[in-house]
């Protein structure tokens, strides 16, 4: 079920079949906002005021969308009521799918030059946005924050985060960074691609690696 406010599309759609050049990429570009939200009600209240000012002041063109994953307090009100306004739009999946399958699902609603997505509790800092944007404007086709330490986990946290990543990585072309999360900006040429795969039981951190571009770390 989609709930959604229309608004102005983008003057020209970015073609989808290749990366932008760094010459023809915009200091502020259409930027997209995708939130994954399970049982995020009252973090979503706090959150969304924050990115709408965010969004306002510093990008002419932006949307965000939101995708409720089945959750079982307000969550979905709290969506509808925001999804009234110019530029949020609101999918609530039938049942709890996962992470993955809400990222995927809001993924394939973006329109933007560029994507970004962000967890809905408030954790990811919106300041580091500018930076990933200056970073795309840059060149690069992907930025994700990375985490400078795990001092804040457990050890057994901390342990089993290395032999998930040691495990994944033996033997693989492709490398996951095992300090990378959700929490990064897309070009649409990645969007594209990430889209195109055929795959339904998704390893999101895999196939952002394995697609390729350009990829930046952002401490």
């Amino acid at each position: 079920m989609q709930l959604e406010t229309p608004s102005l599309p983008p003057a020209e759609p970015p073609d989808p079949t290749r990366a932008w050049s760094t010459d023809r990429r915009p200091e502020r570009p259409f930027l997209s906002c995708v939130l994954p939200c399970y049982n995020e009600a009252a973090n979503l209240r706090v959150l969304l005021p924050e990115l709408h000012a965010f969004l306002q002041q510093n990008f002419p063109r932006w949307e965000v969308v939101l995708v409720d994953d089945g959750s079982r307090d307000d969550t979905a009100q709290v969506l509808a009521e925001w999804s009234h306004l110019p530029g949020f739009r609101a999918l609530l999946l039938s049942r709890n799918f996962g992470k993955e399958a809400a990222l995927t699902a809001g993924l394939d609603a973006t329109r933007g030059e560029a994507v970004v997505q962000l967890d809905s509790d408030g954790q990811h800092p919106l300041r580091f946005v500018m930076a990933m944007v200056e970073r795309w404007q840059a060149g690069a086709d992907v930025v994700y924050a990375a985490r400078e330490h795990r001092d804040d986990e457990s050890p057994f946290k901390r342990l089993g985060a290395g032999l998930f990543y040691r495990f994944m990585n033996l033997g693989s072309p492709v490398q996951i960074p095992n300090d990378g999360g959700d929490f990064r900006l897309m070009d649409r040429a990645v969007v594209e691609a990430l889209k195109s795969l055929p795959e339904r039981t998704r390893l999101m951190k895999g196939l952002y690696a394995w697609v390729g571009f350009r990829t930046e770390a952002l401490p």
